[in-house]
C-alpha cells in the first residue's frame, strides 16, 4: 500500500461505492455513479484523469466501468482490490494529481499462453480445422452449423454480452496454429449455412503484443506475404488480413490511445467469405410460383443479400425474371398463398399467414444522406426485417398500394435524423 505521503483525494456526496457479495456496486446522481462490476470477471484496470483534473478508477470486466475517486467509500473499496489485485499503487498516486490528462494501466489479469506456435508444416488452412479431440477429427470449413452442433466436442455457451457462442471442448489446430476457447456467434444463424465466423482471443505470458508478432510471423511464413490483402500497423493499432481461399484469417492488437485500451490480447479472426449458390435456390417453390398480381417500383431499390445469414433471402425465380426481367416488384401468389420481393438478383417471400403487417421508416438527412426502408413485421418473430430500401420518403406514395396488394396494416416509424 502506498506510503504515507499519498493520501487519496477527498470524498463527496455525489456518489457512493462499496463491495459486497463479489460487486462493485456503485450508485449516484450521474451516469458515472451507476453500475455494478463483476470482481472476479476484472480484466485490467486503468487510472485516469480527465481535462478537468478529475480523476477516475477505469474497470473493465467486458464491460466498461467509470468510478470517480471522490466517490463516498472510494479509499476503502481501493484498498481492498489493491490487496486482491496487487495494483500499482505508486503509479496510481502518481496519476491521480497530474494537471494534465492521463491514463495508465495500474493492473491487468495475466492468462497462460493461449495459442501455440506448432513445428509441423500444415498446408491445409484452405480446407479446413481440427479438433484436438483424444481422437482428432478435421472439420471443413464448409461444414453446417446443423451438422457442426451435432458433435460431441461443440457445445453452446453464452458469452459476457448474453450472446449464444457454439464454443470447443478442445483446443482446434488451424494450418500451424494450436488455438484455445474458439467461438462462433450462434444467435439468428442459418443452421443449413456454414459457420461464417471463429474467433478467440490470444494471450501471450505477459499480456503484450508478442502474440501479434508470433502469429504474424507465423502467417507469413505460412501464406506469404502476397496473401497480405489489406491491413494497416499504427501505433494505436495493428491489423493485417490473409487470405486461404476465401477464408479471411485476421490478427489485431491495440494499444493504450486516446480512446482505446490495450487488452493484452490479440484478436484472432476467422471468416467465411466463399460463396454457396445453392443456398439460393428454392426449387420447391420456383416450380410451383404463379402471378396473381404484382406492384412494379421504378426506382434505384437496393435489397439486403446476406442470404448465408437470413435463409428468406433466395434468388429472383427464373419465372420472375422471365417475366419482368431486372424490375423491382412486389407479388401476390394466391394459388401458394405467398408474397414475395424481388430486387436485383435477389428475392424473399414469405407466406401471408406469417405476416403480421408492414411498415416505413424514414430517416431524415443529416450528416448522413438519410433514407428509407419498407420492413416487414411477422407474427412469430420479435425482430423487423427490412424488404427494400432508397432514398428518405421514397415508399411514401407506396404505402396504399402496397397494402391494397398485401391485404396488409402499413404503419410509419418514428422519424429520425441520420446523424
Amino acid at each position: 500500500m502506498p506510503n504515507k505521503k499519498y493520501s487519496f483525494p477527498a470524498e463527496n456526496t455525489n456518489g457512493s461505492v462499496s463491495i459486497a457479495d463479489n460487486k462493485i456496486r456503485c450508485e449516484g446522481n450521474s451516469y458515472f455513479y451507476n453500475s455494478e462490476v463483476t470482481i472476479d470477471q476484472i480484466q485490467y484496470v486503468y487510472v485516469i484523469v480527465n481535462a478537468n483534473k478529475e480523476s477516475f478508477l477505469f474497470i473493465f470486466d467486458h464491460h466498461q466501468h467509470t468510478i470517480p475517486t471522490t466517490s463516498t467509500g472510494f479509499e476503502s473499496v481501493y484498498r481492498e482490490l489493491s490487496k486482491r489485485f496487487l495494483f500499482d499503487d505508486a503509479l496510481f498516486f502518481e496519476t491521480i494529481y497530474k494537471q494534465d490528462p492521463a491514463k495508465k494501466k495500474i493492473w491487468r489479469r495475466t492468462y497462460e499462453p493461449t495459442y501455440e506456435i506448432l513445428q509441423a508444416k500444415h498446408e491445409d488452412y484452405h480446407l479446413g480445422f481440427e479438433i484436438l479431440s483424444p481422437e482428432p477429427q478435421f472439420i471443413s470449413w464448409d461444414v453446417t452449423f446443423a451438422t457442426l452442433e451435432e458433435n460431441d466436442a461443440v457445445y453452446r455457451a453464452t458469452s459476457p454480452y448474453g450472446q449464444t457462442l457454439l464454443k470447443y471442448k478442445y483446443p482446434i489446430r488451424i494450418g500451424n496454429i494450436k488455438l484455445s476457447d474458439v467461438a462462433s456467434y450462434f444467435d439468428k444463424v442459418r443452421m443449413d449455412a456454414p459457420v461464417l465466423e471463429f474467433h478467440t482471443d490470444c494471450f501471450d505470458q505477459k499480456g503484450t503484443d508478442k502474440s501479434y508478432n508470433e502469429l504474424k510471423e507465423t502467417l507469413i511464413r505460412d501464406l506469404g506475404s502476397d496473401a497480405n490483402k489489406a491491413g494497416y500497423e499504427r501505433p494505436d493499432q495493428k491489423n493485417i488480413y490473409f487470405d486461404a481461399d476465401s477464408m479471411s484469417i485476421s490478427i489485431c492488437y491495440t494499444y493504450d490511445s486516446a480512446h482505446m485500451y490495450n487488452g493484452g490480447y490479440t484478436s484472432f479472426t476467422i471468416q467465411n467469405r466463399r460463396s454457396y449458390p445453392e443456398l439460393l435456390i428454392d426449387a420447391a417453390y420456383e416450380n410451383r410460383l404463379s402471378v396473381s398480381s404484382f406492384l412494379l417500383i421504378d426506382g434505384n431499390v437496393s435489397m439486403p443479400n446476406d442470404y448465408k445469414k437470413n435463409e428468406k433471402i433466395k434468388r429472383r425465380p427464373p419465372q420472375i425474371a422471365d417475366q419482368f426481367k431486372d424490375k423491382t416488384i412486389i407479388w401476390r401468389d394466391d394459388v401458394n398463398d405467398k408474397i414475395g420481393f424481388t430486387c436485383g438478383n435477389f428475392s424473399q417471400v414469405y407466406s401471408k399467414k406469417e405476416i403480421k403487417a408492414f411498415s416505413i421508416q424514414n430517416t431524415l438527412p443529416a450528416r448522413g444522406r438519410g433514407g428509407s426502408s419498407l420492413i416487414i413485421i411477422l407474427e412469430q418473430d420479435v425482430n423487423h426485417y427490412e424488404i427494400f430500401s432508397e432514398e428518405c420518403r421514397f415508399f411514401d406514395g407506396l404505402a396504399q398500394k402496397i397494402m391494397q396488394l398485401t391485404n396488409k396494416e402499413l404503419t410509419f416509424e418514428q422519424e429520425y435524423y441520420d446523424c
